[in-house]
């Protein structure tokens, strides 16, 4: 057993050393939304898109997206200034429990309600069949917005937590699989990583022959998660658009500071930091081909608890290796389950070993890392997913990484301790 000391009521591991750190990323960002979206659909000619009387259907999505009240709003004052007809029309796939109601309660989150936007919010989980792609699979589009004379496709363009491609979160897919409904986005999903890789793409260009879309409005953020792009496109460029924007997405991308890691410690998982509870694209997880993204090679993964926003929903908790009793007692099967159901990714609802204590987990991870007698551990302390900013990193990962402009230390060592309960209670990021 390691070297503990007790000191003022706290447990101290003696020999592993961590110090916190600060990465800095590009935090550049668009403060003038309006004006983005006016100078962006001037450039697609939208006075000659939009027809007095037209009724537009703007779609959103159930992702959490920077600005997303703002980019709305602004969108309808762009078409109600051509005399349009604008509503808004939840774009979810299966989300909100595959209900109406469901959607509409995710919109009103984000504060978008009809009071606060000052136009209808049309819902449903109807759908028609728009055709079949080239392999006989049938595409389903929602039944409100195909009725519209014109839908605008708004959508943030993103890495995908499940699969890597050309495209993938974007304007295709919120054609393909948000407007898809239930039923869409299930035959999409049941399709595994093949059904998202392969076939989005081909829904949407059928999508794009038969339903109403006359233009689209993507979304690009920062490693901060802040609006860094607005990109509108004509129905032709969503392509291109997705394309682009994808690779930029890629190179804004926050990532760890060191490839190699022993062991991760991430405070908090859940639905509200990934739609796998753990960004995949930040810890490793992918489905398929994924050499060209250079993931971690991590040895161990331990996660300590679930956060209030996911409500029990446990997705991606079989991508940890240990996890902590608090946080399986949290757990809402019912939710997760179906949550893997429709992803068709079991395997991310298996639950790890369960240790009663955050000590006892880290201690049985720090056992099987493999490491040579005597030889330091590489270990990273995270709070989630999405703060990749604030981190703690054991010695040998800081002597690799001190000499980076982008990386600064705010703190001396701290030894890895835990209060009497075997809680981590590190200075920092864990309070």
């Amino acid at each position: 057993m390691r070297n503990k000391i007790i000191e003022k009521g706290v447990i101290l591991m003696k020999k592993i050393k961590m110090r916190k750190i600060t990465q800095s990323f590009n935090n550049e960002f668009i403060d003038d939304i309006p004006a983005e979206i006016r100078k962006e659909f001037e450039k697609i000619n939208f006075d000659k898109i939009i027809k007095p009387g037209m009724k537009i259907c703007i779609t959103v999505g159930s992702r959490g997206i920077d600005n997303i009240k703002s980019i709305i709003k602004s969108v309808i004052q762009e078409v109600k200034k051509r005399k349009g007809v604008p509503f808004i029309t939840p774009s979810m796939g299966s989300h909100g429990g595959a209900y109406a109601e469901g959607q509409l309660a995710i919109l009103a989150k984000y504060g978008i309600t009809e009071k606060e936007m000052g136009v209808p919010i049309e819902a449903t989980m109807d759908v028609i069949k728009l055709g079949e792609i080239e392999n006989g699979l049938p595409v389903y589009f929602d039944k409100i917005a195909y009725e519209s004379d014109g839908i605008i496709a708004v959508n943030r363009v993103k890495v995908h937590t499940g699969f890597k491609s050309e495209i993938e979160s974007g304007l295709h897919k919120i054609l393909a699989v948000g407007l898809g409904n239930h039923k869409g986005a299930k035959l999409v999903h049941s399709l595994g990583v093949d059904g998202l890789r392969n076939y989005i793409v081909e829904f949407a260009k059928v999508i794009l022959k038969k339903a109403p879309v006359v233009c689209g409005l993507a979304i690009l953020e920062n490693a901060y998660d802040k609006t860094f792009k607005l990109k509108a496109a004509r129905p032709e460029s969503f392509w291109e658009v997705d394309t682009e924007l994808l690779q930029e997405c890629k190179n804004l991308f926050p990532s760890l500071p060191v490839k190699d890691i022993d062991l991760l410690i991430i405070k908090e998982m859940g639905k509200n930091i990934s739609g796998t509870g753990i960004d995949t694209n930040i810890i490793g997880g992918i489905m398929g081909p994924v050499e060209e993204f250079n993931l971690p090679q991590i040895k161990k993964i331990m996660v300590l608890d679930l956060t209030p926003e996911t409500q029990g929903n446990a997705m991606g908790i079989g991508i940890a290796d240990l996890i902590t009793e608090k946080l399986f007692n949290k757990i809402n099967y019912k939710s997760t389950y179906a949550n893997a159901i429709t992803s068709t990714f079991f395997e991310r609802a298996r639950i790890p070993m369960v240790f009663k204590t955050e000590k006892e987990g880290i201690e049985a991870a720090l056992e099987a890392i493999w490491n040579l007698p005597g030889e330091k551990p590489r270990i990273i302390i995270m709070k989630n997913t999405l703060d990749l900013e604030n981190l703690y990193v054991s010695e040998v990962i800081w002597d690799e990484i001190k000499e980076n402009i982008e990386i600064k230390s705010e703190n001396d060592w701290e030894n890895i301790k835990y209060d009497q309960e075997g809680n981590l209670v590190m200075k920092y990021i864990l309070n």
